[in-house]
């Protein structure tokens, strides 16, 4: 049992630390590279911060495109 518990805090502090590195990364520039852009979603999308990935939401017209306005 105490393993288990040892095993959970660390893989909780792992994730806290890993999605705090993901959101420390500046955001990507209009025309900037591709991959970094890539790179940026990806990386948000794992650690499931949505809000940063810009997934596609299907309640609002414009999709996943931020700049664009409806």
């Amino acid at each position: 049992m105490r393993q288990y518990v040892i095993n959970t805090l660390t893989g909780s502090a792992a994730a806290l630390i890993a999605s705090a590195a993901a959101r420390a990364l500046p955001e990507p520039v209009e025309n900037g590279s591709r991959l970094y852009l890539w790179f940026y979603r990806f990386t948000h999308f794992i650690l499931a911060n949505f809000d940063k990935a810009q997934i596609a939401n299907e309640n609002q017209p414009s999709g996943n495109c931020p700049h664009q306005t409806v």
